[in-house]
């Protein structure tokens, strides 16, 4: 072996000495003990000798890892990443709190060796660990730690985790909170910043954003480009995802036969490859879009396919906005028995969830309302949409606010009641808070 050579293997094996023992916490007259003398191990974790290695195998006994792993270049930061790739291989079999435990392993031991884009990968990990347990306050808090620049980042990295805020932001219903922070990535993609799979997600998020505001040729604008990259990038599941959203966003703005052709294709695609989340997905929105033109029929098969589908994955997050429609459908057909019995199972979902569902609360709380209305019960009525609005403005859901202060303004003027000049107020207040959020 060349003296090049040799030179690099004391360095690693010293080095990576030197990490395990601190990782292990230890100190190097407990390491040493019995071996070989203080000063000679101090040499080795410094690159200037080597030890037999008969002592290297027992140090490493101690230290808990193998003599290979001593041997490898870099050994502990292959380590951490392999760990790092446990954390999501946990998260993608839904462990989300052992992925937790493990990509705090990771972040701790990242930063203790200095291995900046390894806590840099590790943070967005938690990120998503985090948003997927709705503790979407740590998500937040973690970000904007990380924006202010106590760790270091590229652009495509900083982009990726101003789409993690805004996510947060987005699910904790603080939309102009979460625009203005996907807004701050679509700047960054726009001046090429990123990679193309980074500005996938900035698009993909931004439609997403933009059709919570009800910006719908705007959404469709977005998700058409991230639509292209996936495509350009051979991301079949970005590509079909993006796809039913523009057949979403189609149906939105009135390009219906547009929209279910997009939509039957997606489906198609989806039922060939058992893409069973995205099945449900499909024809939820479908159902959606059909009882808008009022084909309350074809609406209703699709969003019970849907309900099978949700049901079969134990989807309850999903199932809820379906619920929320059956229950619409029933209404409609004045089956108001069933109507309650949909809000109802709603709730009852709703409790067993840690993520965020107030949307789908809202809404429910606003069926139960207009069942009342039915009933002829106004009284009844208003109770329940001002828990919807309650909903509502806890989340600062300002859009969704203003349509249901509206509508509470409007049945109290109907009806004679001296609130609705107030609740006009209000609706009006929410308003000009929704067209900030919309420019």
């Amino acid at each position: 072996m060349s003296g090049v050579l040799l030179e690099e293997q004391y360095r690693r094996i010293g080095d990576n000495l030197r990490k395990y023992r601190l990782l292990k916490g230890m100190t190097q007259e407990e390491l040493a003990e019995g071996l070989c003398s203080v000063s000679q191990l101090s040499k080795v974790e410094n690159g200037k000798t080597l030890l037999k290695r008969s002592l290297l195998k027992q140090m490493a006994n101690r230290l808990g890892v193998t003599i290979e792993r001593i041997e490898t270049s870099d050994a502990l930061l292959e380590e951490i990443g392999e760990t790092l790739q446990l954390a999501r291989d946990a998260q993608t079999a839904g462990y989300h709190q052992k992925s937790l435990e493990l990509v705090n392993r990771v972040i701790e031991q990242s930063r203790d060796f200095d291995y900046k884009d390894l806590m840099v990968e590790g943070l967005l990990h938690k990120c998503r660990v985090l948003i997927n347990l709705s503790r979407l306050e740590e998500v937040i808090e973690l970000v904007e730690r990380v924006l202010a620049d106590e760790v270091p980042q590229d652009a495509a990295n900083r982009m990726l985790f101003l789409i993690e805020i805004g996510t947060a932001h987005e699910m904790n219903g603080n939309k102009a909170a979460a625009h203005d922070y996907y807004y701050q990535a679509d700047e960054a993609a726009e001046a090429g910043e990123g990679n193309l799979d980074t500005r996938l997600r900035v698009y993909y998020n931004l439609g997403r954003c933009h059709h919570s505001m009800h910006n719908h040729r705007t959404a469709l604008r977005y998700v058409e480009k991230a639509e292209r990259i996936a495509t350009e990038l051979s991301k079949h599941l970005w590509r079909i995802r993006s796809t039913y959203m523009k057949a979403t966003f189609l149906g939105n703005i009135g390009e219906t036969e547009q929209a279910e052709r997009v939509f039957l294709g997606a489906l198609k695609e989806a039922e060939d490859n058992s893409l069973l989340i995205d099945v449900g997905i499909i024809n939820n929105n479908m159902g959606h879009m059909y009882q808008k033109m009022g084909e309350l029929g074809q609406a209703a098969a699709h969003y019970h396919r849907a309900k099978q589908v949700y049901e079969l994955l134990d989807a309850r997050r999903y199932l809820c906005t379906t619920l929320v429609h059956l229950g619409e459908l029933a209404l409609a057909d004045d089956d108001l028995d069933q109507a309650i019995a949909w809000a109802e199972q709603v709730f009852a979902t709703v409790r067993t969830l840690e993520s965020n569902t107030y949307t789908a609360e809202a809404k429910a709380w606003r069926l139960l309302g207009l069942v009342e209305q039915t009933k002829g019960n106004v009284d009844g009525c208003i109770e329940h949409l001002e828990r919807t609005l309650t909903v509502y403005d806890r989340h600062q859901a300002v859009i969704e606010a203003y349509e249901t202060a509206k509508e509470i303004a409007e049945i109290l003027y109907a009806n004679g009641h001296s609130g609705a000049l107030e609740m006009y107020r209000r609706a009006v207040a929410y308003n000009e808070k929704s067209l900030k959020l919309r420019r």
